[in-house]
């Protein structure tokens, strides 16, 4: 959830997710269950350990993390057990599960203090079952669960919101997190909350003594301003395995550049093990089915965490093709762990990106149209790194092969509001 009170009901509104050990979908081809192994250390010194071992599959979060945050929909008051439940479930029957999504994650207003001996505690209401029975329940059906907790005395919910029961971990990091462990936790997001920074690394340490995989994703600002890989009092990559880059989402297009404009220039922090997160996708949420498209495939290019934060179990057809499409899953999940760059700006509002790929001279191409009027993009292979002759030019919404093409391809009357994505190699 969101570290200030801009959310309608004067909570914070959610980001960043929870989630957990292993990353999304398995690089190259369709997104595969489960991706990368989840066992194993953290590559970027996250919640699980040191570097990982070589080859990527230990490595903890080795792709960006996929699955679903409670916030955006449900906020602080209907987050319960039987929700939980029915996300789960939908990970299931909408086929979720099987193009790579994995984590299902509890944001703020879970808890309910601490019971006599400092532990901390569920909501008995919310949660009658427990949190352990709730993971129990989630595991097995392969998939794993995420929670939430700030480095404060209370959560954001807790000083924004009113919640009484939203209480934080600090100086109770060490028991907070074998509490996690021993219910089963996955994954967690440690949301600032007025915190101070270094309790970051803290938690970090306390995640790590547990000896079990929990992918670490923080949110190490307030209103701002935001910590980046550029600038940031904290080495981002070496505390935790994500971090937010910027304020919170909304399902407005304006919020969406916002936060692709925010992690622009943030390429260098991202690679196996640690992200750059510029929050949920707010796919579904108030987004038109274009904006939605576009947003998931600039989400895609920057090898951001696909953390969905709308209802599964009322998913228009187009919102469940947009977070299921399996080719363009796998431009996210690509085992190289590349973020996404801006090559070409060719006119106002139109841009190129590039996304460097597994394999030999193979990239992923957003043509980005951020304005409102259609028009026509081209992406010359200078552009994008690879030789000049001829390549293969896959459009990914269309799935269907547009090319052979030598030296560029130009994608003619491009919506305002959209993206064309394509995928192309270099033919030998």
């Amino acid at each position: 959830m969101n570290t200030s009170g801009a959310s309608g009901n004067g909570a914070v509104s959610g980001s960043g997710g929870v989630m957990s050990s292993a990353g999304g979908a398995g690089a190259g081809g369709s997104a595969g269950v489960g991706g990368a192994a989840n066992g194993g250390a953290s590559g970027g010194g996250g919640a699980s350990g040191a570097a990982g071992a070589a080859g990527g599959s230990s490595v903890l979060g080795a792709t960006p993390p996929m699955g679903w945050n409670s916030w955006n929909a449900y906020n602080c008051n209907g987050l319960n057990e039987t929700v939980v439940k029915s996300m789960a479930d939908a990970f299931i029957t909408t086929g979720m599960k099987d193009v790579g999504y994995q984590y299902v994650n509890l944001d703020d207003c879970w808890m309910d203090g601490r019971d006599g001996s400092g532990n901390l505690k569920a909501s008995a209401s919310k949660f009658p079952s427990g949190i352990k029975a709730l993971a129990d329940y989630i595991h097995g059906k392969g998939l794993k669960i995420g929670i939430y907790e700030t480095p404060n005395t209370k959560t954001c919910a807790g000083l924004y919101g009113g919640y009484a029961g939203g209480v934080g971990s600090v100086g109770h990091e060490m028991a907070d997190a074998q509490t996690f462990a021993s219910w089963g936790i996955d994954y967690l997001k440690y949301d600032k909350c007025q915190g101070q920074m270094g309790g970051f690394a803290v938690m970090r340490d306390a995640l790590k003594a547990t000896g079990r995989p929990i992918f670490y994703s923080i949110n190490p600002a307030d209103q701002g301003p935001f910590c980046t890989p550029t600038s940031c009092s904290i080495d981002l990559p070496k505390t935790a395995n994500m971090w937010r880059i910027g304020f919170d989402i909304s399902a407005q297009w304006s919020e969406v550049i916002r936060l692709i404009d925010a992690n622009k220039n943030q390429a260098s922090g991202a690679g196996p093990g640690h992200w750059n997160d510029p929050d949920m996708l707010e796919v579904g949420n108030g987004l038109n089915d274009t904006e939605g498209r576009a947003h998931f495939s600039m989400w895609v290019i920057m090898a951001s965490p696909l953390i969905t934060g709308n209802d599964l179990t009322k998913m228009s057809t187009a919102t469940k093709a947009t977070l299921t499409n399996a080719e363009a899953i796998a431009i996210n999940q690509d085992s190289l762990g590349k973020q996404g760059k801006v090559v070409a700006t060719p006119a106002t509002n139109l841009e190129v990106w590039s996304k460097e790929l597994s394999g030999t001279n193979a990239r992923a191409v957003a043509l980005f149209n951020r304005g409102t009027s259609s028009a026509s993009i081209t992406v010359q292979w200078s552009q994008i790194g690879i030789p000049a002759g001829a390549a293969t030019v896959r459009d990914i919404w269309a799935a269907k092969d547009v090319g052979p093409a030598t030296g560029s391809y130009t994608a003619s009357n491009v919506p305002g509001h959209s993206v064309v994505l394509l995928k192309i190699v270099s033919t030998p």
